[in-house]
């Protein structure tokens, strides 16, 4: 009797001493082997309510700039209770200009937050890939991105280790995800200086018609130096984890975390890449926590 009374007592600390995961976290495997931060202040989060592109949302996302090509609605069944963004992708469609949706959060922009760039900080997000959609050969997601117009740091324009950097995702055949990086040549050979940006494989293929928990972890370390970490966990699972990446050559805003590029389109740049049906997927629930001691 005395010893089963102490495995009742040592579980319920055991239980008490977990990690609390929503009913939303938990359908999504949340928790399940060294998952996405729970701890840490959250300074950003990014909710699509009915209020989403209309007048005022911009000032609160930060906004630089805003386009979607070819239908963004909120709509309800978000996580949480909340609406999700639904973006819309027509057949035949490659390239920012002609599906998907772009802006760059911008903290800069944003009213209320303790600084405007960031050494270390996490961002977390929801997508679902429909039930219809046609991955075909790839496409973007979003990622945090260094500060300044650091968005340009993309489409082939590489950053030097002065002007910036961007860490989106990507989707590939079948849904397998990738970060797709925009970073400055490390002395170590392993990261930039390639034409395009450079895949890294998270070993994870999305499916359709479910929700998928993207976290990403950077630390830009040391300007000059390849001490920079990238951690990329998806529903809870470590994917990535990257210990001696180069952000930056020189101190300055554009090295340091200056927002998030929303950015999700079909391409490429070659028709191969186009859906060949109409695909919609949703977002919901951004948010960018600075990490606590």
């Amino acid at each position: 009797m005395k010893r089963t009374l102490i495995w009742i007592i040592a579980a319920i600390a055991l239980q008490s001493a977990l990690p609390y995961y929503s009913a939303a976290e938990r359908q999504v495997g949340i928790g399940s082997d060294a998952g996405g931060p729970s701890t840490g202040q959250k300074i950003f989060s990014g909710i699509f309510d009915e209020s989403f592109v209309s007048t005022g949302w911009k000032e609160v996302f930060g906004a630089a700039w805003y386009h979607c090509a070819a239908g963004c609605e909120t709509v309800a069944g978000g996580l949480n209770g909340n609406h999700s963004l639904r973006v819309g992708f027509p057949a035949g469609a490659v390239g920012p200009g002609k599906g998907g949706a772009q802006f760059p959060v911008v903290f800069d922009n944003i009213k209320g937050l303790d600084q405007s760039h960031y050494e270390e900080l996490y961002l977390s997000y929801y997508l679902k890939f429909e039930e219809e959609f046609d991955f075909r050969l790839g496409g973007k997601l979003p990622g945090l991105m260094g500060g300044g117009n650091s968005w340009g740091r993309s489409g082939g324009n590489q950053p030097d280790g002065t002007n910036g950097w961007t860490l989106r995702l990507m989707w590939g055949r079948n849904g397998r995800l990738v970060i797709y990086a925009y970073v400055p040549p490390s002395a170590n050979g392993k990261w930039g200086s390639e034409r395009w940006g450079q895949s890294i494989d998270c070993n994870f293929a999305a499916e359709r018609g479910k929700w998928h928990r993207i976290d990403q972890y950077v630390n830009v370390g040391t300007p000059g130096k390849d001490d920079g970490k990238l951690i990329v966990w998806i529903d809870g699972v470590k994917k990535i984890s990257i210990d001696d990446m180069r952000f930056w050559d020189i101190e300055n805003e554009f090295g340091r975390i200056g927002g998030i590029f929303f950015s999700t389109f079909h391409g490429g740049n070659s028709p191969d890449w186009a859906p060949l049906r109409d695909s919609y997927m949703q977002f919901a629930d951004f948010n960018v926590y600075k990490p606590v001691d």
